[in-house]
């Protein structure tokens, strides 16, 4: 997994949001615009080229008392502005946040979140005097190690930790996992089965408010990485087991050695049907005829529609192979 993390993946889900907090705050941004209601709302900003026909993505919220809260939900929306930087100006994108804002919250809220967005460009433009070490190695862990410690100290210096767990969190712990995993990858007293043990520790460790799926698609990734790595080694079926095991537990091992077994079945089917279908299309017969054989040599190896079209696209990837 690389370091640079995709934000989108950590926004949260603005119905999950608002239900969570039902008793004690209330949305003010419930109701996003489209680019036609935007069109419509004389306060609204008029969106750029490429936002146009989307939802305005600010699930911001404050309580009952009309004060903001803290969520990634604010970092959410000025991310969904500055996605069109290039369209508009920086500023008349800041323009457009600032006029969202405090036509969509309470006074007290919208000062305190055009304070962060002020707050948030700083940080940004200060990013970009970062300057990478020279001979920066990608399975170099102490080196982007220093690189987030940079990263952590500049929203250190623009913000206080209430708001850093609210903004960065998520890519903060999510950047020291990648760290950590380059770290285990790296060690080479580790076996593939201990690597497999600790990375799942650490997947076990991160929050649950990363969002739906994602820890499930780093165990998936962290499968096809560390599966390669046993087969590079020479590695037999019992040591990919055991890897499965440590990572995703006994059951859902259990689950993918089944799905193996399949596999391979099907595979074997698909050979043998591949076999006899080579030697009807080498026949001196008609096309027609050839056509009407192959079609019947299908339906006799596999019995449902969806079956006969997987083994179609096999046929057109063996054609390709031999052609």
């Amino acid at each position: 997994m690389c370091l640079g993390l995709v934000y989108w993946f950590f926004k949260p889900d603005h119905q999950t949001l608002t239900n969570s907090n039902s008793n004690e705050t209330e949305s003010y941004t419930e109701s996003k615009y489209s680019q036609t209601s935007a069109s419509q709302n004389k306060n609204a900003p008029q969106l750029s080229a490429s936002l146009q026909g989307t939802e305005i993505d600010c699930p911001i919220q404050v309580d009952k008392q009309g004060k903001l809260i803290l969520t990634v939900g604010i970092r959410s929306c000025f991310d969904y502005f500055f996605s069109s930087l290039g369209e508009k100006s920086e500023n008349e994108l800041i323009s457009n946040i600032r006029q969202y804002l405090t036509s969509n919250l309470p006074a007290e809220a919208a000062k305190y979140a055009i304070y962060l967005l002020n707050q948030y460009v700083a940080y940004n433009h200060a990013l970009k005097n970062l300057t990478p070490e020279s001979n920066f190695s990608a399975t170099d862990y102490n080196a982007y190690q220093r690189l987030v410690n940079q990263i952590n100290g500049f929203q250190q210096k623009y913000f206080k930790p209430e708001e850093i767990k609210a903004l960065f969190g998520n890519e903060r712990n999510l950047n020291q996992f990648n760290i950590d995993q380059m770290r285990i990858y790296a060690d080479k007293s580790l076996s593939t089965e201990e690597k497999a043990t600790q990375i799942s520790q650490l997947i076990d460790k991160l929050p649950e408010n990363l969002g739906p799926g994602v820890k499930t698609a780093m165990q998936f990734q962290e499968l096809q990485q560390l599966t390669q790595e046993i087969k590079g080694k020479g590695g037999t079926a019992e040591d990919i087991r055991t890897m499965r095991e440590n990572l995703l537990g006994t059951e859902a091992a259990q689950r993918l050695e089944k799905v193996d077994q399949e596999e391979a079945v099907w595979g074997q089917q698909v050979n043998s049907y591949l076999n006899e279908r080579d030697q009807i299309l080498q026949t001196g017969m008609s096309n027609e005829t050839k056509q009407q054989s192959v079609q019947e040599l299908r339906k006799k190896y596999f019995g449902t529609n969806e079956e006969q079209l997987r083994a179609q696209a096999y046929e057109t990837m063996h054609d390709q192979k031999n052609n």
